[in-house]
């Protein structure tokens, strides 16, 4: 083991206040794509003509339900996706109380 993961293994051991700031590599492990790739969530401008910020809002929910449910099922439900081994340690960390966000 590296010195750089030893240390790190020992500020965990010894911490009980863990912040994880991540990013959509995490998620792209599980087959889940990030946001700006081709069927990402911001790809919503180009096949829908709306951003995904509105696209999510309950206003386009109330005027446009049908665009707003494909939009759903073919952009943010990935029924296949498995937690990854960062999903899995995230989570025991959590099991253990040391991560808190």
């Amino acid at each position: 083991m590296s010195p750089e993961v030893e240390r790190l293994k020992e500020l965990i051991d010894n911490s009980d206040n863990i912040v994880f700031f991540g990013g959509a590599g995490v998620s792209t492990e599980s087959n889940i794509p990030d946001f700006r790739s081709e069927n990402g969530i911001y790809n919503a401008v180009n096949k829908y003509g709306y951003p995904p910020e509105t696209m999510l809002s309950h206003s386009f929910f109330v005027s446009h339900p049908e665009i707003f449910f494909e939009y759903l099922r073919t952009t943010l439900i990935y029924p296949e996706a498995k937690p990854n081994y960062a999903h899995i340690g995230l989570a025991e960390l959590e099991k253990q109380g040391k991560l808190k966000a």
